[in-house]
């Protein structure tokens, strides 16, 4: 997602702990059978959150799109989600001090990457051997895929190529891109944040089966996804022992129901590398930027709580704009009450991706 476009959402939400808790009415809450876990009920009564330093956070920021870093600071959020620069570029990147500081009072502070797009603003752009004027018109490297139609900017990558990966995970060194210089994962690790939130993991689906609404370019590209996070996690834990692993959306990824789905190993793999999955819009979704009626995807649902069974902290963000006609405060609050009745912290927030959200 391209940073100048933003996404500046803030969460004050509900207790997640040990997550799920009696199951809601299917009838009521529109979560019937057959939601791709074979049950579509919520996690178990005291499926407790694997992860130790995400099992107790109740509220949290997600805001990329020029931080206030200051105001962060001051807020008593848990958990914040910010880029690793101020506007997406080097020139702009956080200090370690500037991130030891907002991590104070044992604040979690965990950085976005998207892995399966490229963006023209980032440190490697337009690099050759680690210098910049590459002719990437005309000469782009491998693994760089058409451009992204809604996002200026952004560009699909080949993600199971070895060079994208090592321009991400870790750089053995002599990249054709970066030379010698550091990964973004590395970057973003020596910075100090204590995770990462992966976005456009669900960039398997473009390439994949055309059974699966895909190019039909790449019949493993569920696996190549699958074993791409399994890498990623297995660097950053090498560093870090501690280091959280988000995946936003691309919960099909475990699905059995994939043209090509993840063997056991993969499936489990993938579950292992990730502490945390959010999603957007499964719950008030539609076409419309905010203000959705009430529409669950059940497929979604039974599959976001795979994760959530699976001992994953859940959080989900729905789209809601007082600002915007068809704001209905109770349906906000509806969209809060699922949510955690499902084991998931949620937030209300605005898609306008340029203001703090509503609700929380």
């Amino acid at each position: 997602m391209s940073l100048q476009n933003g996404i500046c959402i803030a969460a004050l939400c509900c207790l997640l702990g040990c997550g799920g808790g009696s199951a809601p009415d299917p009838g009521s809450n529109g979560n019937g059978n057959g939601n791709g876990n074979g049950n579509g009920n919520p996690p178990p009564a005291g499926t407790q959150v694997s992860n130790s330093r995400l099992r107790n956070v109740t509220d949290w920021v997600y805001w990329i799109q020029d931080p206030d870093l200051t105001a962060l600071a001051a807020g008593d959020s848990q958990l914040v989600v910010i880029d690793y620069s101020q506007d997406g570029t080097q020139d702009t990147a956080f200090s370690p001090a500037q991130i030891s500081a907002l991590q104070a009072g044992g604040r979690l502070v965990v950085c976005y990457l998207s892995i399966g797009e490229a963006e023209d603003y980032r440190f490697y752009w337009g690099l050759q051997d680690g210098s910049p004027g590459a002719d990437w018109d005309s000469n782009p490297p491998a693994w760089l895929g058409p451009t992204n139609p809604d996002w200026a900017g952004n560009y699909k990558v080949r993600y199971w190529d070895p060079q994208w990966q090592q321009l991400i995970i870790a750089n053995p060194g002599g990249h054709p891109v970066l030379d010698d210089d550091p990964s973004y994962l590395d970057r973003i690790i020596d910075a100090g944040f204590d995770g990462v939130f992966l976005d456009i993991v669900d960039g398997f689906e473009y390439w994949g089966p055309a059974e699966d609404g895909g190019t039909g370019q790449r019949a493993e590209a569920a696996a190549d996804m699958a074993d791409f996070l399994a890498a990623l996690a297995a660097h950053a834990r090498s560093r870090d022992a501690d280091f959280i692993i988000c995946q936003q959306n691309g919960e099909a990824l475990i699905s059995a129901e994939l043209a090509r789905p993840l063997d056991s190993a993969r499936r489990q793999a993938v579950l292992s590398a990730v502490d945390w999955l959010s999603v957007e819009d499964v719950l008030y979704q539609g076409e419309l930027d905010a203000n959705n009626p009430l529409d669950p995807d059940n497929y979604r649902i039974g599959l976001i709580d795979a994760y959530r069974s699976a001992g994953e902290f859940v959080s989900i963000i729905d789209y809601f704009d007082a600002t915007e006609p068809g704001y209905s405060a109770a349906a906000e609050a509806d969209f809060m009450s699922r949510s955690l009745a499902q084991g998931w912290l949620p937030y209300a927030g605005v898609r306008a991706l340029d203001r703090l959200g509503s609700g929380g």
